[in-house]
């Protein structure tokens, strides 16, 4: 669930040149053609959204030297881009059907362009890396509708999403002060939820906080851990239950990760402090990017580039973050586990645990 809007976008831009590339019947001479290329994610924890838009290029010669020249992958025109916002009529009812939205009465959300976040090093130029950006607030369990419109030509592109919400951690629990066991080996913890509203792929992450005491200077450090991502068969609709899920973040997988993300660094102490828990989800137009692109990386095997854009290629689709359950402390066993268990034993764990916050 981290890839990135960079990463992403190059990956589509690249698959779609590459099957143009590998067609018999495709001329590298035939008529010019405008294909708009569109990646976008939506996230309501996001204090600002972002869309990326480029256009795919046809002509002759070496493709990786043509996209070093930024006109040949950017839209000089400033495109007309807006986000356009509807709620659900009747929460009884089918949800995916189109009768079953209404507009609110908000106006569409225009998103300026921008050149704020310059682009990395690559195949592509990066002389201008322009986004369409928005700061307004985006709502989960609405719908949005993308439009893209070019003023030079009218060409108008669109696309859909329906935001993710409602997911339900069961274990641990947002009130229960109960400490977290890490420790056990045969009976290692887990975390445990219900799928969410229209999210179709999920991943836990495990953020293990703790201190270091050098030369009686003290400073806090942390290491996140990402889990395996998880399908559900059938996305939760509103008037449904939701799915039980959960991950195993204990055990000895723990100390393993644990020893794997922080250096020996002999004359120093570390004392363990707290774990946050954070659940990410995505769509299912996501979650179908993401299983295409994985089957087309495997050796041996091609697929066609997956898009859910309408006259133009791409993504667009939503994540959700749910970062509350944060501060959960550990039992003192895990601790003793950390101080003298044969993973972690060279990393100076200290015996006990404080809280300098």
């Amino acid at each position: 669930m981290n890839l990135s809007i960079k990463k992403a976008a190059t990956v589509i831009f690249i698959s779609i040149i590459a099957l143009q590339a590998c067609n018999d019947d495709f001329s590298i001479n035939g008529e010019w053609q405008d294909i708009t290329m569109v990646y976008g994610l939506l996230n309501s924890s996001d204090t600002a959204q972002y869309i990326k838009i480029n256009k795919a290029f046809m002509g002759e010669g070496d493709v990786y030297e043509m996209a070093q020249v930024s006109d040949s992958v950017q839209y000089n025109t400033i495109l007309d881009v807006s986000l356009i916002e509807y709620k659900i009529i009747d929460k009884s009812l089918p949800p995916y059907k189109p009768e079953n939205w209404e507009r609110t009465t908000r106006e569409s959300i225009k998103l300026e362009r921008t050149n704020e976040i310059p682009k990395d090093e690559g195949v592509f130029a990066n002389d201008k890396n322009y986004l369409y950006k928005t700061t307004e607030s985006i709502y989960d369990g609405y719908k949005y509708i993308l439009e893209i419109v070019n003023p030079e030509t009218a060409k108008k592109v669109w696309s859909e999403t329906y935001m993710i919400h409602k997911l339900v951690v069961t274990n641990p629990k947002m009130s229960n002060l109960s400490k977290i066991s890490m420790n056990q080996e045969f009976k290692p913890y887990f975390t445990e939820w219900e799928s969410a509203i229209y999210g179709k792929v999920y991943q836990v992450a495990l953020r293990f906080y703790y201190y270091e005491i050098e030369n009686y200077d003290t400073t806090k450090h942390s290491v996140i851990f990402y889990y395996n991502e998880q399908t559900v068969n059938e996305v939760r609709e509103p008037f449904e239950i939701g799915l039980k899920m959960k991950q195993k973040v204990g055990g000895v997988d723990f100390y393993q990760r644990v020893a794997n993300s922080i250096n020996e660094k002999p004359g120093i102490v570390r004392i363990a402090s707290k774990l946050d828990f954070i659940y990410y989800a995505g769509g299912s137009s996501y979650s179908t990017y993401l299983s295409v692109s994985k089957a087309g990386s495997n050796y041996g095997q091609s697929s066609t580039a997956y898009t859910n854009i309408k006259n133009g290629k791409g993504l667009f689709d939503c994540r959700f973050k749910y970062d509350k359950l944060t501060g959960k402390q550990l039992t003192n066993a895990s601790i003793d586990s950390l101080h003298r268990g044969r993973y972690t034993k060279q990393l100076n764990f200290a015996i006990f645990t404080i809280d300098y916050e």
